[in-house]
């Protein structure tokens, strides 16, 4: 079992590893102050890679907790995703660029971080996700790396093609 475990903990920071890459390597050279998304606000490049990095901190924290034997979410339920989300969004417009990109480059590194130190055992347990939902380390890691890449980075690149 320790073994198929570590293969899937490898995979796992692997895949950190290459979104992340692949996340500099796409939103670093467009122009932060681009429009890439329209909902209830716009949404810069700079305002995406902020909530990236919201989210992976908070991913990180629930991370920890359950690694301690507790749990931790930021929202009491996936219905209030976006009361939590706006706000988060909107205290980062005004950031400087740099400590944008620098919340998201420690977000990251403390995702892996507690990726590459999750217990053996925890590994396949059920833990609280930051919005209220249950699931494994592992899925946690596909879900989070697929809203980075499919949910943000494709969508922006699709739209600045244009």
């Amino acid at each position: 079992m320790n073994a198929d475990v570590e293969v899937r903990r490898r995979h796992a920071l692997g895949l950190l590893d290459k979104t992340r890459r692949e996340t500099r390597s796409a939103l670093s050279p467009l122009d932060p102050e681009r429009v890439v998304h329209t909902d209830e606000r716009a949404w810069r490049v700079r305002d995406v890679i902020g909530h990236l990095g919201v989210w992976n901190g908070e991913a990180a924290r629930s991370l920890r907790a359950y690694a301690a034997g507790r749990e931790y979410y930021c929202i009491p339920s996936e219905s209030q995703y976006y009361d939590y989300n706006g706000p988060a969004a909107d205290e980062r417009r005004t950031w400087p660029l740099q400590q944008v990109w620098d919340e998201y480059e420690d977000s990251h590194a403390q995702l892996r971080s507690m990726v590459e130190t999750m217990p053996v055992g925890k590994w396949d347990g059920e833990m609280l996700y930051p919005w209220h939902v249950r699931g494994t380390v592992e899925d946690l890691i596909q879900i989070m790396m697929k809203h980075e890449r499919v949910d943000h980075c494709d969508l922006i690149l699709k739209a600045t093609r244009r």
